[in-house]
C-alpha cells in the first residue's frame, strides 16, 4: 500500500457510519456501559476513602510544601493518591472482564481499557517521581502543559486504533506543497511535534540546571548557559527532523525562507540583530542567568536568558523588565558578578574631636567582624579620612560576596555602629555655627 492516498470526501463519512455501526452492538453496547458505571463508581469511592486519608493523615497529604523530615511520608501519601482510582479501576475491570469470559460473552473492549488503565498507571507514577524529586511549580507548570497532553494524545490515538484503521487514516491527503501531498499524519507529525519536542526541550533544560547545580555542584550560570544553548540546537534539530519527516525537503525550505526574507528582511532587522546578539552573549559568557548588574541606573538580576531578549528583575521594586539584547551591546552595563562576584562596600562616619581616633578604628572592626554577612577575608578596614568642620570623619570599608544585600548590610552596620559608640562614649556631632554679633553703635 501506498504511503499517501488520494482523499475520498466520502471516506471519512464512511469511517464515521462503520463505527457507529460497531457501537450499535448490543455486545459492544454492555462493555461500554460496564465499562462507564465501574469507572464512575471506583472515582468516588476513591476520592471517599482519599477524604477519610486526608482526615487522618493531614500533615503529609499536603504536597506543595515539601517536610524533610516528613518527605518519605509525603511520596507515599503521594503515590496512595495518583494510584488509588487507577488500581481500583484496573481490578474492576478486570474481574468483570474474568466474569465475561466465564459466560463466553464478548471481553475485547474490556480488554483494551485494561491496556489503557495500565498506561495511566505508568503516567501517573512517573508523575509522582517528577513531583517528588523537581520543584512542585515547575512540575504543576509542565504537567498541564507537556505530560497531560502528551498523555491525552496517546490515549485518542489508541481509542481510534481500535474503533478504525489508524495507519489508513493518517495516510489520507490532504493537498499538496512543493509538488508533495500533505496527509493527516503529517499536518499531525508537524503540528503535535513541533509543540511536543519544543516544550519537551524547554523542560529537559530545566531538569539538566536542577541535576548540575544540585549534583556536581558546578556553577550555575554556566550551567544555564550551556543548557541554554542545548536547548536551542535541539530545538532546531527537532525542526529539522520533523520537517524531514513529512517530506519538506531542504531545498524547498531554503527557497521559501530566501523569498520571505527579501519580504519582511527589513520589518525583521531588529528581530535578527537580537537573536545574533543573544548568541554572542551566550558564547562569550559575558553575561549569565541570575548575574546582577546596573543598566539604566537600575540594579537588577537577570532572571531568563533568552535568545531574543532577557527577563531581568529590578532589585528595588520586585518588577520585572523585558530588555532586547541589541542593548547590552549599544548601552554600557555594569556587572556585579562577571569574574569576581565579591562586591566593595563602605560606611562614612563622623567621631566627636575630643575622641581617640586610634579607639573609633578598633570600635568600627570590631563592628565589621561582629556581621555575619561580611567577609574575613578580605579584611575589613578602617582608618580616619580627614579633619572635618566639627568631626574627625573615618570611613569602614568591607566586602561581601552578594551584592543584593549591600542596602541591608549598611543598614544594620550604621544600626551596630551607632550603639557601639555609645557604649564607648564616642560622640557622634552635629554640624555648629558660632555667631559673632558686632554692635554697630560701639
Amino acid at each position: 500500500m501506498d504511503r499517501k492516498l488520494i482523499l475520498n470526501p466520502s471516506y471519512f463519512w464512511e469511517e464515521w457510519l462503520k463505527t457507529m455501526v460497531i457501537l450499535q452492538r448490543p455486545a459492544v453496547q454492555l462493555q461500554l456501559f460496564v465499562i462507564t458505571i465501574s469507572l464512575l463508581v471506583m472515582f468516588l469511592i476513591s476520592q471517599w476513602i482519599w477524604s477519610k486519608f486526608k482526615q487522618r493523615f493531614p500533615d503529609i497529604s499536603q504536597f506543595e510544601d515539601k517536610n524533610e523530615k516528613r518527605y518519605y511520608q509525603q511520596c507515599g501519601a503521594a503515590l496512595f493518591y495518583y494510584l488509588l482510582f487507577p488500581i481500583f479501576s484496573l481490578i474492576t475491570i478486570h474481574l468483570i472482564r474474568l466474569i465475561f469470559l466465564q459466560r463466553g460473552l464478548f471481553a475485547g473492549y474490556l480488554a483494551d481499557t485494561i491496556d489503557l488503565l495500565w498506561i495511566y498507571i505508568i503516567y501517573r507514577i512517573f508523575l509522582v517521581a517528577l513531583y517528588s524529586l523537581l520543584n512542585h511549580k515547575t512540575v504543576e507548570s509542565y504537567h498541564h502543559r507537556f505530560f497531560a497532553p502528551l498523555f491525552l494524545s496517546l490515549i485518542v490515538l489508541h481509542i481510534i486504533n481500535i474503533l478504525t484503521d489508524f495507519d489508513t487514516i493518517f495516510r489520507v491527503s490532504f493537498f499538496r506543497l512543493f509538488d508533495q501531498s500533505v496527509t493527516l499524519g503529517d499536518i499531525v507529525v508537524t503540528v503535535g511535534g513541533l509543540y511536543f519536542w519544543i516544550t519537551g526541550c524547554t523542560l529537559f533544560e530545566k531538569v539538566l540546571i536542577y541535576l548540575f547545580s544540585k549534583e556536581i555542584r558546578t556553577e550555575q550560570r554556566a550551567v544555564q548557559s550551556i543548557s541554554l544553548i542545548l536547548r536551542y540546537f535541539l530545538i532546531g534539530l527537532g525542526i529539522t527532523l520533523i520537517f524531514g519527516y513529512v517530506g519538506i525537503s531542504p531545498t524547498a525550505l531554503a527557497a521559501v525562507t530566501g523569498g520571505l526574507s527579501v519580504g519582511i528582511g527589513f520589518g525583521l532587522k531588529e528581530v535578527i540583530s537580537n537573536f545574533i546578539s543573544g548568541l554572542f552573549l551566550l558564547f562569550e559568557g559575558a553575561l549569565k542567568p541570575d548575574d546582577v548588574i546596573s543598566i539604566n541606573d537600575d540594579m537588577s538580576q537577570v532572571k531568563k536568558f533568552g535568545i531574543r531578549a532577557k527577563t531581568v528583575q529590578v532589585i528595588r521594586d520586585n518588577s520585572e523588565k523585558i530588555i532586547p539584547n541589541q542593548t547590552f551591546f549599544t548601552q554600557e552595563v555594569t556587572t556585579f558578578t562577571g569574574s569576581d562576584p565579591l562586591v566593595y562596600r563602605s560606611v562614612v562616619v563622623g567621631a566627636n574631636y575630643n575622641c581617640d581616633p586610634q579607639q573609633v578604628i578598633k570600635v568600627l572592626l570590631e563592628v565589621a567582624d561582629q556581621n555575619p554577612n561580611i567577609l574575613e577575608y578580605p579584611r575589613p578596614v578602617a582608618f580616619a579620612l580627614n579633619f572635618g568642620d566639627s568631626s574627625i570623619d573615618f570611613e569602614l570599608k568591607f566586602w561581601l560576596d552578594d551584592p543584593l544585600i549591600g542596602k541591608r548590610v549598611t543598614s544594620s552596620l550604621i544600626c551596630d555602629i551607632w550603639k557601639a559608640f555609645k557604649k564607648n562614649n564616642i560622640e557622634i556631632p552635629y554640624p555648629q555655627r558660632d555667631l559673632h554679633i558686632i554692635n554697630a553703635q560701639n
